[in-house]
Parts: C-alpha cells; structure tokens; sequence
C-alpha cells in the first residue's frame, strides 16, 4: 500500500510541476506576442528559440499521439497567430501540421487535434494556405470520429467558399472543387460522400453554387448504393420545387409573432404596443423579400428544371427502383415521388411506371394517400388514353364499392377527381354514371368527393351526363352544339406569353410595325423577360384602376337616380300645397290630390323597402319603374361579372400554381363524434390507466395558468432549495412568537418551562 501511494504522490507531484511550467511558458509567449505585433524585425531571435522549442515538442507528440501535450498545442498557436509577419521561415510548419493530422487522424488526442484544426483554420483566413488545398484537405477528415470537429469542417468549408465567391464568380476554383467532389462521391467511404453532397445542397440554397453542374453532381446521388445518400438526392430535388409556395404573407408571420406572446391579447392597447406590432410587420416584410429574392436569383428555375436531360434521367431511376426491390419502403417512395415529379414537370412519356403504382395501390398497403397523389401527380393531356384506362378501372374496382368502408371510398373518388383535371377525358359514361351515383351516400363524406366529379363534368362536358343532372343551364340539348370528341386532341401553344407586349413597345419608339412576331426576328434575352414581366404588371394594374373607375360610375349613376327622385317629390309636394290653399271648399278635389300623393310616395320608396304584400293592384306606375331600375343595375353588374370571370382564368390561384397534388388533397376526410368518441375509448383501453370516458375535456387555453404545485414538479431542486429555506425559518419564527404569546396569557406550561417558573417562584 505504501508503494501505491508514493507511485500517486510522485504522479500528482510531477502534473503539478508539468501545469507550472505550461503557466510560466504561456505567459512568456504572450508578452513575446504583443511584442511581435508591434515590431515584428526586432525579435526575430526570440521567435527562431522558440522554433527550435516547437521542433522538440513535435517529436514528442509523434511518439505519444494519444497524450496530450500543453506546450506543443501552446507555441502551435502562438505560430499561428505571428507566421503573418514570417512567411518564409514558416512554410514548414503548416505542412507538418497537415502530415501529423494525416498519419494520425483517428488516434491523435481529441483536445489536441481539435487545437491543431483551429491553428489551420486560422492560417486559412490569413490567406496563407490556398483555398482548393484546404478544402481537399478538410473534405478527407469526414470520417474522423469526432462529431463537433466535423461540425465545424462542414461551417467553415461553405463560409470559405462563400469568401471567395463573394465580390466575383471564381469559376477555374469552382470547378476544380466540382470535379474534386464528383470523384469523392464516387470512390470515397459513404460519410465523406453523404457530407460532400450536403455541402453542395447548402450551397445552393444560400445561392452560391445555383449551377446545372452543381444539380446534376446532386442529381447523381439517387443512383447510390447508400440509402441515405438516395433520400438525400431525392429530398433536394423535390423540396426545391415548392420553396415559393412555404413563403407566408407578412401580416400571417406578424400574427403568429404576436400569438407567442399571450399578454397581447389581454393587455389594454396603447401606442407603444401598436408601434411594436407594426415594426413587427416591417420585420416579416423585410424576410419575405430576402426568401423571394433568392428565389428570383437563380432566375426562376427549378433544381428539377436544370437536369440535362429528364427523359434518359426518368428511364434510369425507374430501373433502378424496379431492380431494388428489396430496398426499404421509405426510399421507394422517395424515387416514385421523384418520378412523379418529374413526368409532370417535363411532360414525359413513362408508361410502365404506370402499371408499378398499380401493383402498389391496394385499400389495406401501406400510404395509399401518397401513391394516389403520386398517380396524379404523373398524368398529364399528352399521355394517350388507352394507357391510363386500366389503372383508372383498377382504382374503381378496388375503391369505389359497395364493400369498401367510407374512408376508402372517399380516397378513391377523390383521386379519380383529381385525376380527372389533369386528364379530363378519360372516363367513359358508364364509369362515370357508376361514380356519380354515390351523391346519395349516407356519409356526407362520400357524396361531397362524387359531388365534385359531377360538377367537373358540367363544366367540362355536360352531354355525358343525363338530362337531369345537367344543370339549367344545359338541359335543353339544342344548346349544345356538336358532339363530343373521344379521340385525344392535343393541346400546343405558339408563341410566348407577353412577347406582342415588347413588340408593341418597340414599334412605338421606332414608328415602324414589323410584319414578323419578334421572338421570330432575334432570340429573347434575359432583359427582354424581365422587360416583359414588367409590361404585364403594368397591364394588370390599368386592369384593375379601370375596374374600380367603372364602380365608381356605377355607385354615381345610383346616387343620382336617387337625387332626381327626391327632388321630384320636393316639387310635387309644393305644387299640392298651392292648390290646396286656393281651393277652398272642394272635397272632391281634395281626395284627388290626396290619392296622388300616396302615388308619387309610393314611387319615391327604395327596392328594399317594398314587398309584395304592401304593393297594391292600382299601383302600376311604381312596379314599371322598379323593373327598370333593376334591369339597369342587373346590365352593370353583368359588365363586372364577365369582366372578372376573364381576368380570373389569366390569374394563377396562388395555393397551387403548379398543379402539385398533396396527401392532404385525397385525405379530406372529417370523422363523426360517435367515430371519434369510439377512437376515444380504444385509447384509454390500450393506456395504463382504465378509464371510463366521460366526454371530451374542456381544453386549457394557449395562455391558461397553472398551479403553483405543478410549476414545483418540472423545476430543479437547486431552484427550490432556497425557497424551502425561507419556508423553514418563517415557521420556526411563528412557532416562538406564539409560544410567547401563550406564556403572556398564562397558558397552561408543561415540561422544562413550569418547573423553571415554579423555581422562580419559590424564591
């Protein structure tokens, strides 16, 4: 025993001697090194001793990487810090840091190889290592078993190459780190690979690298044989097809800003908050225009819009997808939704994919609602309509029947809807009279989705349906001109959208008309878009300020109407008073003036105001009158009417520019309270505790306040310590207050204290 603790002894001995001299040497380099940033010619002796201290130190370090090393990790970074003023003399110690990192990556001790890092990194923003070394340097130490350390890497690699592409592109370097990266994902280990694309990923979401090269480099790890390289490639390309849609108005971001904060609501309001709230708003508004501005950076496109080419890219991934069939659920998905994505972008034609959904779309497998949305989501008007037929009659049959439940059959017609506006002509009348039949479903559910399909076809094509289901407006069959067309009439559209704009624009400032539409005569640059776009705002705007100058006319044409009526009551009610003051006498002239008066009232009361019980039979005038006053105003608003109808077809709606189709869209489906209540029940019987369920609980508030008591639970003991303190020392101080308050009054003593008072007593 007392060789153990003489070995301890020694041991704690000679650490404390070790810290000793670590202290004193730190607080020599630190007076060195604000001597150096001074002067740095006059001490060049000091820094060359303290060189030859760093060769010695490094030699150790070789022999015991795993051992940490106080004074090597010191005078590497005091070297760092002064090797500005050196550049020369210092050549050889940035490349003997690399080569210890190198040789031992993994073994070398974590404190100190972390401190090796941050000497490089420092040597790197002094522009002393070159950046494509760097980066090739640090890519290779992702698959180092330390977590911060990588986490750091992946920061620092996309904030240097955001340095040196900041005030212009550096396209030769770029492309070195490109083709860098497309060997690492190809040869490397998986980590470096999964790292390498989501450092490419970041950079194209902060707008760095927004180029095909980069998206296609991206695009090539769906065909990796590592799964969550896959879902990563796959995510990418389609989360960047729906950045604009996330982007939320100003005043929703403000609102639920203000929400957090349940004091608002309850508060009085004074300037000060109004003030806030709207700086607030100002807020919101200033992120919008960053989210949309990287948006409009890239032009507009998509990553999905900038692959090379889509079709040979489709036809690969489905092989792929049809090859792994033992690959896990969730990546199939990925791949199919990718697939579905693309078919519907770029308008291609894959129709085997068609009949692999197929094999996939059953009532009882597993995310049905996602592999209908997939379906639609891939079917556009230039697929033929013999191809889609079956996979349409597998989707009735196994769906929409008699024996599905109701959650089915509401997933069912509402994936034949949306299918049905992607490809309206698909149906035949008997499926579509089949389909139709469900609009007297009990469940409200069911007969909603089937009330959707029969609306579509009115609008669309009314002649499949029967007589009584067309509408009023289209009952009568001579109406209808022609007949309807079953073969697939192809859709193409000429021209660009807003080009006779430019060209109206051009010939105004040249006084020349040009025989040649102007995307014929010159290719359209990137200007002329934008010059375009312009031109449409403008044309909407002018749009929309004669619109509000037609109402103003229209509110003026009502107000003058009813001017000119009161005023013509005003005369008439004169031109009775003359008469009756120079009649005198005529009771029957009297009664007549008497009854016209009642007429002209009754003409001066608004369209509001009558009902036809009040309206007498005699009363001719006045319904002539109301009838062409209501014409008037039914011509106006018939002009606003058709005028919106055709400004709203040009507009896009703003929820689903793209005709995406969502989960969401087939899983509208709202339960009943004896469902849920049933839902209920099966929870509290699978939990801990039985229960006997007694209707649903009120729920608390967002802002409710609780109890003390349950505040006590969630919060440490070192919080609670001292209140508990208090706690104790208020009691102890009421419990003597009290007990001399007894001794005053002359309450009964016992114990130590009568004895004591008895002794008193005595003497």
């Amino acid at each position: 025993m007392n060789q153990e603790e003489n070995v301890q002894q020694y041991v704690s001995n000679k650490s404390k001697e070790y810290k000793e001299e670590c202290r004193q040497l730190l607080e020599r380099i630190v007076a060195l090194q604000l001597k150096v940033f001074k002067a740095p010619d006059l001490y060049v002796k000091e820094v060359l001793n303290v060189v030859e201290q760093y060769k010695q130190q490094f030699e150790l370090v070789k022999q015991n990487p795993g051992q940490s090393n106080g004074k090597f990790s010191i005078i590497a970074q005091f070297l760092s810090k002064v090797a500005v003023y050196y550049k020369t003399d210092m050549k050889f110690y940035i490349e003997d840091l690399m080569e210890l990192i190198n040789h031992f990556q993994n073994t070398l001790n974590q404190g100190l190889r972390k401190k090796i890092i941050f000497c490089l990194l420092r040597l790197r923003g002094k522009n002393l290592i070159e950046p494509y070394r760097m980066i090739v340097f640090l890519m290779k130490l992702f698959n180092c078993q330390d977590k911060d350390l990588r986490r750091i890497i992946f920061r620092f690699i996309i904030k240097d190459i955001k340095q040196f592409n900041k005030k212009h592109r550096n396209e030769t370097l770029n492309k070195q780190i490109q083709n860098f990266i497309i060997d690492l994902i190809k040869k490397s280990q998986e980590n470096i690979a999964k790292r390498a694309i989501q450092i490419m990923i970041e950079l194209y979401k902060k707008n760095i690298w927004k180029d095909n090269k980069c998206v296609n480099i991206i695009a090539q790890g769906c065909f990796n044989q590592n799964y969550k390289i896959k879902l990563l490639a796959c995510y990418f390309l389609i989360e960047t097809t729906e950045t604009h849609v996330e982007i939320e108005s100003s005043e929703d971001e403000a609102d639920k800003y203000i929400q957090k904060k349940g004091k608002n609501k309850c508060v009085k309001p004074t300037k000060a908050r109004e003030h806030r709230v709207e700086r607030e708003k100002k807020m919101a508004d200033k992120k919008q225009r960053k989210k949309l501005q990287r948006f409009n950076s890239g032009g507009g496109f998509f990553a999905l819009d900038q692959i090379y080419s889509p079709q040979d890219f489709a036809e690969r991934l489905f092989d792929n997808l049809k090859k792994h069939d033992s690959e896990r659920f969730s990546v199939k998905l990925a791949m199919m939704h990718l697939i579905s994505r693309l078919i519907h972008r770029h308008k291609l034609l894959l129709i085997p994919f068609y009949t692999y959904i197929q094999k996939h779309l059953y009532p009882n497998s597993k995310d049905v609602a996602k592999l209908f949305a997939y379906l639609a989501e891939s079917i556009h008007d230039q697929i033929p309509k013999e191809d889609l037929q079956p996979t349409v009659r597998h989707l009735i049959d196994q769906f929409v029947n008699d024996r599905c439940q109701e959650l089915t059959l509401t997933m069912g017609l509402r994936g034949i809807y949306e299918i049905l506006q992607k490809h309206p002509k698909i149906l035949d009348k008997e499926n579509i009279t089949y389909l139709i039949h469900y609009i007297k479903y009990k469940n409200r559910n069911v007969s909603q989705a089937a009330r959707s399909i029969l609306n579509h076809f009115k609008d669309t094509n009314p002649q499949l349906l029967d007589k009584r289901l067309r509408g009023n407006k289209w009952k009568s069959t001579e109406e209808l001109d022609g007949e309807f067309d079953d073969n697939f009439i192809q859709q193409i559209t000429v021209g660009i959208d807003g080009a006779e704009l430019l060209q109206q624009e051009e010939e105004e400032k040249l006084n020349k008309k040009f025989d040649i539409p102007i995307y014929c005569d010159r290719i359209l640059t990137d200007e002329d878009f934008k010059r375009i776009r312009a031109l449409k705002r403008k044309k909407e705007a002018e749009i929309e300020q004669n619109k509000l100058q037609e109402k103003q006319q229209k509110n003026q044409y009502i107000e003058q109407e009813v001017e000119d009526d009161e005023d013509f009551i005003d005369d008439d009610d004169e031109n009775d008073q003359d008469d009756i003051s120079d009649i005198s006498g005529d009771s029957a002239e009297l009664d007549d003036n008497a009854n016209e008066n009642e007429e002209w009232e009754d003409e001066s009361i608004d369209d509001e105001d009558i009902d036809d019980d009040d309206i007498k039979p005699d009363s001719k005038i006045t319904k002539e009158q109301n009838k062409n006053r209501r014409q008037s105003l039914s011509d106006l608003e018939e002009e606003d009417s058709v005028q919106e109808y055709y400004s709203d077809e040009s507009k896009v709606s703003d929820e689903n520019p793209h005709g995406y189709v969502r989960e969401e869209d087939i899983m509208r489906y709202r339960k009943t309270k004896s469902e849920q209540k049933h839902e209920k029940l099966e929870e509290l019987k699978n939990g801990t505790k039985e229960k006997w369920y007694q209707g649903p609980n009120k729920k608390k508030s967002e802002f409710a306040s609780t109890s003390n008591k349950e505040k006590q639970k969630n919060k440490p003991l070192q919080m609670m310590r001292a209140k508990k303190v208090e706690q104790k020392n208020k009691e102890s101080r009421i419990k003597s207050k009290i007990k001399d308050l007894k001794n005053k009054l002359g309450h009964v003593r016992s114990g130590k204290q009568a004895q004591r008072l008895k002794k008193q007593k005595l003497k």
